[in-house]
C-alpha cells in the first residue's frame, strides 16, 4: 500500500474486504486532507464520497500520494478510484465519472496583482513561465496556450515555486492554494484571478468489478444526500459554498 492509508467503515459485520473501495488520492485541502487538525475533518470530498457509498454498504480505504501517481494506478485498476478527479475525455477510457460533486474555481495566482495584467485566458500565457501540478488538466491547458510548463508534484510545491520567484505563475485551484497561502507568511502579497469555473467527480476504475453497479448505486446516494440535506451540512463543517 502505497502513502497513508486510513479507511470509513460501513457497519457491515463480516463484508469488510468483500465491500471495500480502495481510493487513491492527493492531498488537497480542503477537499482531500491527509493530516487531518484537531477537528478530525479529512475533506469534504472524503465526507462525501464516504458517506454516499456508505449508504450502499461499502467500506471505504484511502491511501495518499501524488496526484500524478495516484491517476496512474487507478487508470492501471491497481487501485478501484480516485476519491475526486476532473473529467477529460481521455481519461473515460480507463475511468467511470459519477454525477457531479461540485465545481471550483480555477486561476492564476501571482506574486501581485500587477502581473496578472493583460492576462484574460489561459490563451495569453503563451511564453510566460507557468507552474501546475503534473498530471492535473490543466497541464495539458497549459501546454496547448504554449506556456513554459513547470510541472511540480502537489498544490503547495507549487506555492513554493512561485513565491520563491522561480515561476511568473501559478495555475491552480482556488480552495486549495488559497490553504497553503493562509498558512505562509511570505505568500501575503498573493493574488488571484478567476479563469474558470471546474466541475468535478468521484471517479471509480473501469477495471473494478461492479464497478458500473457501484457507480449507479454511488449516484443513488448522492442525489438522496443533496435532497436531505447530507451534503449542505458536511460542506457548512469546512464553511464552503459552490456558487
Amino acid at each position: 500500500m502505497l502513502g497513508f492509508a486510513w479507511a470509513l467503515g460501513t457497519g457491515i459485520a463480516g463484508q469488510a474486504d468483500e465491500h471495500s473501495v480502495r481510493l487513491a488520492c492527493n492531498n488537497f485541502p480542503p477537499h482531500k486532507i491527509e493530516q487531518p487538525a484537531d477537528d478530525g475533518n479529512a475533506g469534504f470530498d472524503i465526507d462525501i464520497v464516504g458517506e454516499a457509498l456508505k449508504r450502499i454498504g461499502w467500506s471505504t480505504e484511502i491511501s495518499f500520494m501524488p496526484w500524478k501517481r495516484a491517476l496512474e494506478l487507478a487508470e492501471r485498476g491497481q487501485y478501484d478510484g480516485l476519491c475526486s478527479c476532473s473529467h477529460t475525455k481521455e481519461r473515460e477510457a480507463k475511468l467511470l465519472f459519477s454525477d457531479e460533486l461540485g465545481a471550483v474555481s480555477v486561476g492564476l495566482f501571482a506574486r501581485s496583482s500587477d502581473a496578472l495584467a493583460g492576462i484574460g485566458s489561459v490563451a495569453d500565457l503563451k511564453g510566460r513561465k507557468v507552474v501546475t501540478v503534473g498530471g492535473y488538466n490543466l497541464e495539458a491547458e497549459l501546454i496547448a496556450a504554449g506556456a513554459e510548463v513547470e510541472a511540480t508534484a502537489s498544490d503547495k510545491n507549487a506555492l513554493d515555486m512561485l513565491v520563491a520567484g522561480n515561476v511568473d505563475l501559478l495555475y491552480g485551484y482556488e480552495l486549495t492554494t488559497k490553504h497553503f497561502v493562509a498558512s505562509d507568511p511570505r505568500s501575503s502579497s498573493i493574488a488571484y484571478r478567476e479563469v474558470r469555473r471546474n466541475p468535478y467527480y468521484f471517479c471509480l476504475s473501469r477495471a473494478m468489478p461492479g464497478a458500473d453497479a457501484a457507480m449507479q448505486g454511488f449516484n443513488r446516494s448522492l442525489k438522496d444526500m443533496a435532497a436531505d440535506g447530507s451534503v449542505q451540512r458536511i460542506l457548512d463543517r469546512y464553511h464552503v459554498t459552490f456558487r
